[in-house]
C-alpha cells in the first residue's frame, strides 16, 4: 500500500462511518415509549377518627404511583380550613414506581364543633398533577360533664332568709355536657345534716328544692348539699351546696350602678373583661354570683368582675349575640343580699375571609379555545355576621394580560390563548391569573383564587420555507459532500421540530432529516446537465396533543452546476497513409490527430518522448517526419518501429497520445510488379492524464513521505547488494509507460507487445542472419502485409502463393 493509500485510509473509514451513521438515524425505527400511570391506588373514599385522638397520630395511609423519582403530596383545599392535618409524608415504596403517604394528626378533633373534614390532595410530578378527594369522619366520643367550677371547690354557698315559702328552689346548679345532644341528670347523693335528708331534692334543670320552710331560729342554720351530675352514658361530674339560713326583715343589699349596658366585641379570648358589679355596703363579706347559669360568664366571687368563659365566636353561636346577666350580691354578717342587671352585647369582628368554590381553578385547554368560552363560575360568601357582601376582582400578569375576563362570577377567555411564542414557552405553557375577593368588613378581608390553565398545543400552521432557493455547485464538488442547506420554518412551537425528506428519493441527491443539508450522491458534470429541479418537502411533528396530526410544507430547489475545467481531452487519431518505403519524402504528412474540448480551450500539442523529437515533428496537429528513412544495405539501417509521444494541452489539463510508426523496408534492383495491397495504418494510443492541483500542505506532505520511501528504499537495497551478489540481466524493452500504466487500454497493449516483438525479430533478421542477396530475395516473395484477426499478430503474406510469414 502506498503513501497515498494510507494517508487516504482514515478519511475512507470516516466516511464510511457517518455513511453507516446517517443510515441507521434514517431507518432505525425508534424505540417504544411507555406511558406509565400517575395516580393514587388505595386512597380510601372516607376514614374515621375519633375526636379524643391524640394529636402525632396517623390519620390514613395510602400508596402513590409516579414515574417521578421524586413526587410530592399535598393538601390543596381543607373544608373546613381548621389546619388539623399536616403536610403529608411521602416515602419510597416497595417497587421504583410506588411511594407510601401518610396524613398525620396536628390538632384535637372537636366532633361538636366540626362532624366532617373534606381534604383534596393534589400529586405533584415532573409530569403534572392529579388530584383527589377524600373525607375524615370525626367519631363522637362521650366527654363527662362539666359541673360548675364553684360547687365543686370549696363548695358553692347560698344564702336563704327564714320565712319563705315552700317549696322553694333555693339553687340551681349549672353543669352542661360537651357532647351534642346529650342529656344530663341531677341527683343529690347526701344531705347533712342527715335528719334533713329528705328535706331536699332536685329537678331535672339541677335546681335544687326545700320541701319545708326554714326556721332560722329553731332549725339547722346550715346545710351541705352533695349534687351528682350524669350524663346518658355514665359519665359524671359532682360538687356540693352549703345553704345558710338568714334571719328574716333583712333589707335588701344595693348596687351602685343597678342596671348596666355593656358592648364587646367576639373573639377576644377567654378571661376576657365584661363588667364590674359593686355592691353599696361597706361589709367587708360581700360576695358576688349569679342568679342562674351562663355558661358563657364567669364573676369573680370577691371583685365582681365579669369575664368570659371561653372564647365567644357568634359565627358559632348566634345566640351571643345579646345576653342578660342577673348578678346577686350577699353578705354574711349581715345577711343581706340583692340582685342588678347586666345586659351584653357582643359585637361582630371581620375575623374571617371570604370563602370559595372553587378555591383554586386548574384547567387545561387548547390554543383554539374561542374568546368567550368560559372556565368556571366562581361561587364565594363570607360567614362573618355583618360581613355577608364579597367583590371578585381579577389579576394578570404580562402573560396573562387580557386573556380572561370575570362576568357574573364566571371566568372567561378573553383573549386568544397562543400556544406558539417563546414567553408562553418560559412559564410552562401556563397563563397565570389571580381573583382577588374582598369583603365588606372593615378592615377588609382578602381571598386569592389561583388561576392556572395550562394550554394544549394544536397544528396550525404548514412549515414554510426561507429562501434562497437558487443552489450554485461546482461540478467538481466531492461525492458525499454538502452542496447546500434548505432551512423552514413552523409557526407553531417549537419551531424548528421539522423533518426535511425528498418524495420519492433522488439518484443524484439527499438531504440530512433533521439539519436540512444537501448531499451529492454522484458526480456532476456540467457539459452533461447544466441545472436540477429537486423538491423538498418538510413535514412537523409534536404540534399537536395527537401526534398524528402533523403538516407538510413543500418548495423546488433549483441546483445549478457551475462549470470548471476539469475534463480531458477527447482526442481522436486521423491517420494518413503510411510510409511504405523507405525513400518517402521528408515533411510529408504521417498522422494527424484531432483533438477538441467541451471547456472550448485552446489546445497546443508537443511531442514529448526524447528519441522522437529528433526524427518527427508537428505542424499544428500533423505528424511529419524531418528526414528520409534510411534502409540501404550496407549503410545505417533506421528502425522500423517509432514511438510518438504527442502532448495535448488546454494550459491546465493534459492528455498524451501515443503513435506507433511502422516503416516497411522496400529495396529491390529488378523492377518490381504493382501489386495492389491493403496498408495497415499505424496504431495509436490515447491516454488521457488528469490534471490535478493540490493544496500547498499536501504537496509539502508527500514530498517529506517520498523522500523518507526513497532513503528507506536505498537502505534496503545497499543491504541487499552486502549480503547477496546480485548479476543485473538485461532488461526486454518494454512498452510506453504510459501505456503500462492505463489499464483501459491494456488488451490493446498487449497486442501491440506481440506486434513490436515480431517488428524486433524482423529487424535483427535484418540487420545480421540475412545478407542483401537474402533480404531482397526475402521481401520479393511477400508483397502485403496484415493483421491476424483471432491472435492480432501481424504477419507479411505472398498475394501469388499465399505464403505467410509472422512478425
Amino acid at each position: 500500500m502506498g503513501p497515498l493509500s494510507l494517508l487516504c485510509l482514515p478519511i475512507l473509514v470516516l466516511l464510511q462511518r457517518g455513511i453507516l451513521t446517517e443510515a441507521q438515524n434514517t431507518t432505525a425505527p425508534g424505540p417504544k415509549t411507555t406511558t406509565q400511570a400517575t395516580g393514587f391506588i388505595d386512597l380510601p373514599a372516607s376514614v374515621d377518627v375519633l375526636e379524643s385522638t391524640r394529636p402525632r397520630s396517623l390519620v390514613v395511609e395510602f400508596r402513590v404511583q409516579s414515574a417521578d423519582p421524586r413526587p410530592t403530596v399535598e393538601i390543596v383545599s381543607l373544608t373546613p380550613d381548621s389546619g388539623a392535618f399536616e403536610v403529608p409524608i411521602v416515602n419510597p415504596g416497595n417497587t421504583t414506581s410506588t411511594f407510601g403517604v401518610q396524613i398525620m394528626l396536628k390538632d384535637w378533633l372537636d366532633y361538636e364543633t366540626v362532624h366532617l373534614h373534606s381534604v383534596r390532595l393534589a400529586l405533584v410530578t415532573a409530569g403534572g398533577r392529579v388530584e383527589q378527594t377524600f373525607h375524615v369522619q370525626v367519631i363522637n366520643v362521650n366527654e363527662p360533664p362539666q359541673c360548675q367550677p364553684l360547687i365543686q371547690l370549696p363548695g358553692a354557698e347560698v344564702r336563704v332568709p327564714e320565712g319563705l315559702p315552700a317549696p322553694l328552689r333555693v339553687y340551681n346548679v349549672l353543669a352542661f355536657d360537651p357532647d351534642e345532644n346529650d342529656t344530663l341528670s341531677f341527683s343529690i347523693t347526701q344531705v347533712q345534716p342527715d335528719t334533713s335528708k329528705g328535706q331536699f331534692t332536685i329537678d331535672g334543670m339541677g335546681g335544687i328544692i326545700t320541701s319545708q320552710s326554714f326556721d332560722y331560729q329553731n332549725g339547722p342554720r346550715v346545710f351541705v348539699v352533695s349534687v351528682l351530675v350524669t350524663d346518658s352514658r355514665g359519665a359524671n361530674c359532682s360538687g356540693t351546696v352549703r345553704i345558710m339560713v338568714m334571719r328574716a326583715f333583712i333589707p335588701p343589699l344595693e348596687f351602685l350602678i343597678q342596671s348596666q349596658n355593656v358592648s364587646i366585641f367576639e373573639n377576644r379570648g377567654p378571661g376576657n373583661m365584661v363588667a364590674t358589679v359593686r355592691a353599696n355596703t361597706t361589709a367587708s363579706d360581700v360576695y358576688y354570683t349569679f342568679v342562674k347559669s351562663y355558661p358563657p360568664y364567669k364573676i369573680g366571687r370577691v371583685d365582681g368582675i365579669i369575664r368570659t368563659v371561653f372564647n365567644l365566636d357568634l359565627e358559632s353561636h348566634r345566640a351571643l349575640e345579646h345576653s342578660v346577666l342577673l348578678v346577686r350580691a350577699f353578705t354574711i354578717s349581715e345577711g343581706r343580699h340583692g340582685t342588678a342587671t347586666v345586659t351584653v352585647s357582643v359585637l361582630d369582628v371581620n375575623e374571617h375571609a371570604p370563602f370559595c368554590d372553587p378555591s383554586v381553578f386548574v384547567l387545561t385547554v387548547p390554543e383554539t379555545t374561542e374568546i368567550g368560552r368560559s372556565l368556571g363560575t366562581v361561587r364565594c360568601g363570607d360567614i362573618d355576621v355583618s360581613n355577608q357582601h364579597v367583590t371578585l376582582t381579577l389579576l394578570e400578569n404580562d402573560a396573562s394580560l387580557y386573556k380572561f375576563r370575570l362576568q357574573d362570577g364566571q371566568l372567561q377567555v378573553n383573549g386568544t390563548l397562543d400556544y406558539d411564542t417563546a414567553g408562553v414557552a418560559t412559564g410552562s405553557f401556563q397563563y397565570e391569573a389571580t381573583i382577588l375577593v374582598n369583603d365588606s368588613g372593615t378592615p377588609s378581608l382578602t381571598t386569592m383564587i389561583p388561576i392556572l390553565i395550562t394550554v394544549t398545543p394544536v397544528n396550525e400552521f404548514d412549515p414554510q420555507f426561507l429562501g434562497p432557493f437558487d443552489i450554485l455547485v461546482p461540478e467538481d464538488t466531492r461525492r458525499g459532500s454538502v452542496v447546500g442547506t434548505v432551512k423552514a420554518m413552523d409557526a407553531d412551537w417549537r419551531f424548528d421540530a421539522l423533518r426535511y425528506s425528498i418524495p420519492g428519493g433522488d439518484a443524484l441527491f439527499s438531504i440530512d432529516p433533521v439539519g436540512g443539508q444537501l448531499y451529492l450522491k454522484g458526480s456532476l458534470d456540467f457539459e452533461v446537465k447544466e441545472s436540477y429541479r429537486l423538491r423538498v418537502q418538510a413535514v412537523d411533528f409534536d404540534q399537536d396533543v395527537d401526534l398524528t396530526v402533523q403538516r407538510t410544507g413543500a418548495v423546488e430547489i433549483t441546483i445549478s452546476v457551475q462549470n470548471v475545467n476539469d475534463n480531458p481531452r477527447c482526442v481522436t487519431p486521423s491517420p494518413t497513409s503510411p510510409p511504405s518505403s523507405p525513400r518517402r519524402s521528408a515533411r510529408l504528412p504521417i498522422i494527424s490527430v484531432s483533438c477538441t474540448d467541451v471547456d472550448r480551450d485552446a489546445l497546443t500539442a508537443t511531442i514529448t518522448n526524447g528519441g522522437a523529437v529528433d526524427r518527427f515533428q508537428l505542424n499544428g496537429f500533423t505528424l511529419s517526419s524531418k528526414e528520409v528513412f534510411s534502409y540501404v544495405p550496407g549503410a545505417v539501417y533506421d528502425h522500423t518501429m517509432f514511438e510518438v509521444t504527442i502532448t495535448v494541452s488546454d494550459g491546465k489539463h493534459t492528455t498524451d497520445v501515443v503513435a506507433y510508426i511502422y516503416v516497411i523496408p522496400w529495396t529491390t534492383t529488378v523492377p518490381t510488379t504493382t501489386t495492389t495491397t491493403t496498408p495497415k495504418p499505424p496504431r495509436v494510443v490515447t491516454v488521457v492524464q488528469e490534471y490535478w492541483d493540490p493544496d500547498l500542505w499536501f504537496v509539502v506532505v508527500m514530498t517529506l513521505t517520498g523522500a523518507l520511501l526513497l532513503l528507506c528504499l536505498g537502505l534496503l537495497i545497499w543491504k541487499i547488494l552486502i549480503w547477496t551478489s546480485v548479476c543485473a540481466a538485461p532488461q526486454p524493452d518494454n512498452m510506453s509507460e504510459n501505456m503500462l500504466k492505463n489499464n483501459t487500454y491494456g488488451e490493446g497493449l498487449d497486442k501491440l507487445a506481440n506486434q513490436d516483438a515480431a517488428i524486433q525479430n524482423y529487424q535483427s533478421s535484418l540487420d545480421g542472419a540475412l545478407s542483401k542477396e537474402n533480404l531482397q530475395e526475402s521481401l520479393m516473395r511477400f508483397d502485403g502485409k496484415a493483421e491476424d484477426p483471432v491472435s492480432g499478430r501481424s504477419y507479411l503474406f505472398n498475394s501469388t502463393t499465399g505464403e505467410r510469414r509472422w512478425l
